[in-house]
């Protein structure tokens, strides 16, 4: 009995185990590696519940050879009512020893860069978040893709 009970346990437990924690997440592979700006990256979502809290991060994934420390993005949110916001972020993908920022298997790391803790939606419905590289060169080589992810982490006050 014992057996088939934990038999029929094993299932569930993996389906579990394999569920995301993330509400989002979206993976999008950069063409040949080189960024141009052209190249800009829409991540589409929709959010039901504006109480809902959220770390967003932005998943890049580079090579270890990537020739400057920072990566400079420009980020356009369209908001379900038309309204548009535009903000330039900079992810440090190397410290300040050289040494690559998280984890690198081979000549490729992935980077799960936190963008906002604690963020919220204040409008129900359809989001569209435009990823699009801001460094000084339209090609910019080394990057192979870009991931969005939201976490949620609960409730906010009302």
């Amino acid at each position: 009995m014992q057996k088939i009970l934990l038999l029929l346990a094993i299932p569930i437990l993996l389906q579990t185990a394999c569920q995301s924690k993330y509400s989002f997440e979206e993976q999008k592979d950069i063409p040949d590696g080189q960024w141009t700006y052209p190249d800009t990256l829409d991540f589409r979502f929709t959010i039901a519940d504006t109480s809902q809290m959220y770390n967003l991060y932005l998943d890049i994934g580079y090579a270890d050879i990537f020739s400057t420390q920072n990566l400079y993005l420009q980020l356009h949110t369209l908001f379900p009512d038309g309204t548009r916001l535009s903000k330039q972020v900079s992810i440090d993908l190397f410290d300040a020893q050289g040494v690559p920022q998280g984890k690198c298997s081979g000549h490729t790391c992935r980077y799960p860069a936190m963008l906002q803790e604690n963020a919220f939606f204040n409008q129900p419905g359809a989001y569209v978040i435009t990823v699009a590289q801001h460094t000084r060169r339209d090609s910019l080589p080394g990057i192979l893709s870009v991931g969005l992810a939201l976490e949620p982490v609960g409730k906010r006050g009302r």
